[in-house]
C-alpha cells in the first residue's frame, strides 16, 4: 500500500503498531481491533489492499488539496 500511496503521489504517515503504543491506541480507537493495514483519510476507512476503496482515498486526497 506505502508504494501505492506513493505512485499515486498522495502524502502520509506510516505508523507502526508494534513499535507505538500511541499508534496502536489510535487503530483501537477507530477500528476496535487491530487489523493492519489500514489507510485513514478524513471519514473513509481502508482495510487490506482494497484497489477501489483506495483508489476512492486517492481521489479524496487530490480533490482535498485543490
Amino acid at each position: 500500500m506505502r508504494d501505492y500511496l506513493q505512485a499515486q503521489s498522495v502524502e502520509f504517515d506510516d505508523r507502526n503498531i508494534r513499535q507505538s503504543q500511541e499508534a496502536r491506541a489510535e487503530l483501537l480507537s477507530l477500528t476496535e481491533d487491530l487489523i493492519v493495514p489500514m489507510v485513514v483519510f478524513e471519514d473513509r476507512q481502508v482495510v487490506g489492499f482494497d484497489p477501489a476503496g483506495l483508489d476512492e482515498i486517492v481521489q479524496a486526497f487530490h480533490m482535498s488539496r485543490q
